[in-house]
């Protein structure tokens, strides 16, 4: 019994005529064919040529089936010419027992020897799709990606853990952004996601942190091991919770991903002024040179009153505590005096409301802040600037172009990087390996409150996060620091405008 197989050696001796060789090598560059593809072709093309001659030529019963030929003797699988047209091209017809319908499919082709070929594998493909509970077409990882974006895009609101917000959006649409420019790297954009290897794209996070960031060149640092993982870990959720629910593909044949290891920093890992001395300096410089006209005498006013309104959003970031979003997200309205404070209390504190959609645990909360004083030197600032505050407009008001929206994170962080380089704080901070952003003042805000022994139930209120949160991230102070930084601290708390107080939250 001859062997259904063809050997290299048999494949070089018994395949010469050109039609044959043609087709066999069009299988050989076809996207997404392996070797064991090409072995089903080429004994295919090989019983093409005696098969041919036995091809039933029923007229009678099927008159849509032309030319009949049975995939294999015992599938119920054939390939045909549609009667009813007269292109020539062949077709495969596919029974499938488990939806008891049959499955058409163009083949794209004339010629008898490469239709029968093609055939073969598609059936193989097509059976262990039917077999599995895949779509029998799928779809390529652009696709992939265009269907999962639209799906979030859905979900975004600006109120927390209710969908998305529009920044979680951004941050997904960047790692599927990621996904893509990978998978194109590999030439694997065209082939549909079942017919990748899931082995392929082992080494999608080794690429990525490899590959050079397109901004913020000025850090001088690469992605975290902990972004990287995360947006291996946004891929995957993409394959789990639409490739494989919606069957464009089966859970075999989602990638696989090696993640970077690396070890967790248990220490403090926030760059915050190594000391009140350093943080004094840099507040000194603020309010004594940034914002003087003594020391700027070529400065426009205008220019100096924003330099004021900078100042005091840093000083309540170190006095408040809140998220650089929270603040610049608050509007007038929700500053208020409580009815329940005494005349000194007015003098000093106010009530400053984040609300649910302005927080990032989509719940509001209301902090008495030691913050009295810079809310009444930005409104006299603002004033200067021709703006009186209404009660809907942000405390923090973008005024160009007549918008008066709120100010934007970036227009803080460059005054902030400018003003850390010209009082030669920045200096120090190099030498320490430090990067001070906005939210360093939140983090400085944290290290003061427990360093003078605030409850750390009180402070997660305040903040707006959890006692764990916080523990993980500032239980490494102890009590040898405490003792020395309440010290040293005594001298120049005033003078750095640092409030050691910290309220409860009202309840709501």
């Amino acid at each position: 019994m001859e062997n259904s197989t063809p050997t290299e050696y048999n494949s070089q001796e018994k395949y010469k005529n050109p039609a044959v060789l043609d087709a066999a090598k069009a299988l050989l560059t076809a996207s997404g064919f392996d070797a064991g593809d090409v072995e089903v072709a080429l004994q295919a093309i090989k019983e093409a040529k005696t098969t041919k001659e036995a091809v039933n030529k029923e007229t009678g019963k099927y008159k849509n089936y032309k030319d009949k030929c049975n995939v294999y003797d015992d599938v119920d699988a054939f390939i045909y010419k549609r009667g009813d047209t007269k292109s020539g091209i062949w077709y495969l017809r596919i029974f499938d027992k488990k939806s008891q319908k049959p499955v058409f499919k163009s083949l794209k082709t004339k010629d008898f020897n490469q239709a029968l070929a093609s055939a073969r594998i598609m059936y193989r493909d097509i059976v262990g799709k039917i077999e599995r509970g895949e779509r029998l077409r799928s779809i390529t990882t652009n696709e992939l990606c265009d269907r999962w974006l639209k799906k979030l895009e859905l979900t975004i609101t600006t109120i927390p853990h209710r969908g998305i917000t529009p920044d979680t959006f951004k941050s997904k649409k960047y790692f599927i952004k990621n996904w893509r420019d990978y998978i194109r790297e590999l030439n694997l954009a065209t082939i549909t996601i079942d017919r990748i290897n899931p082995q392929t794209t082992r080494d999608f996070c080794n690429w990525l942190s490899a590959k050079p960031k397109e901004t913020a060149h000025h850090t001088g640092k690469g992605r975290s091991y902990e972004q990287i993982n995360n947006n291996a870990n946004e891929v995957l959720r993409m394959y789990h919770q639409l490739a494989v629910r919606d069957r464009f593909a089966s859970e075999d044949r989602i990638p696989q991903i090696d993640r970077l290891k690396y070890q967790p920093n248990d220490a403090f890992k926030r760059d915050i002024f190594r000391d009140l001395k350093q943080y004094g300096d840099y507040i000194f410089y603020l309010n004594r040179v940034y914002t003087t006209k003594k020391h700027n005498p070529d400065v426009p006013p205008e220019e100096l009153e924003k330099r004021k309104i900078f100042t005091q959003f840093i000083l309540i970031l170190a006095n408040a505590g809140f998220r650089t979003k929270e603040l610049l997200g608050m509007k007038r309205k929700e500053i208020y005096v409580s009815p329940r404070f005494n005349e000194e209390e007015r003098e000093e504190k106010v009530v400053m409301v984040v609300r649910a959609d302005n927080s990032k645990t989509g719940k509001e909360r209301r902090v008495i802040a030691p913050c009295a004083k810079h809310i009444r030197r930005i409104e006299r600032a603002y004033k200067k600037l021709n703006i009186t505050h209404e009660p809907d407009d942000y405390l923090f008001i973008n005024a160009a172009y007549g918008r008066r929206t709120a100010l934007g994170r970036m227009i803080m962080y460059q005054r902030l990087k400018k003003t850390l380089i010209d009082s030669g704080v920045q200096k120090e901070l190099d030498k320490e390996g430090k990067s001070i952003s906005p939210y360093s003042f939140r983090h400085w805000y944290a290290y003061m409150r427990l360093i003078h022994g605030v409850s750390i139930h009180l402070l997660a209120q305040n903040m707006g996060t959890s006692v764990g949160k916080i523990e993980s991230t500032y239980g490494h102070i102890d009590t040898e620091l405490h003792s020395e930084e309440i010290t040293k601290g005594q001298g120049i708390i005033k003078s750095t405008e640092t409030s050691i107080l910290t309220e409860p939250v009202v309840e709501v």
